[in-house]
């Protein structure tokens, strides 16, 4: 799965990149931080996440979705649009991951991902 997200604060934005999951995760990830890519830690991804709007666009371009991670740990996402709308919540792991579960479709489940800086984006990657 590739996505790009933009966060943005009060003040500042955040260029988002990649989103990998599954097997293509780790091999990908190697890849990223042999080639100069940082790991950001806990404290760090925090500072990236937390009170931010970030907009996820597909790979294809074709859909865009505005995300709130919350200072509470809460998410909200909306289709730029209309036309779909999700809750859940998040959590900065000590193992240096951030971890997100969507209502209904995570069934309580956290999905957890490391974060990278790749040449100036930052980047998630299933841990």
């Amino acid at each position: 799965m590739n996505m790009r997200l933009v966060i943005t604060g009060a003040i500042t934005a955040l260029a988002l990149g990649a989103a990998w999951e599954g097997a293509e995760a780790g091999s990908a990830m190697q890849k990223a931080l042999d080639n100069g890519a940082t790991r950001l830690t806990a404290d760090q991804i925090a500072e990236q996440f937390v009170g931010r709007t970030g907009i996820w666009i597909s790979a294809s371009g074709d859909k865009k979705i505005a995300i709130y991670y919350g200072r509470d740990n809460d998410l909200h996402a909306q289709k730029i649009g209309g036309g779909w709308s999700a809750k859940g919540y998040y959590g900065i792991a000590d193992t240096n991951n951030i971890c997100i579960s969507w209502a209904g479709k995570d069934k309580g489940r956290l999905r957890c991902f490391d974060v990278l800086i790749v040449n100036g984006v930052v980047t998630k990657y299933k841990a």
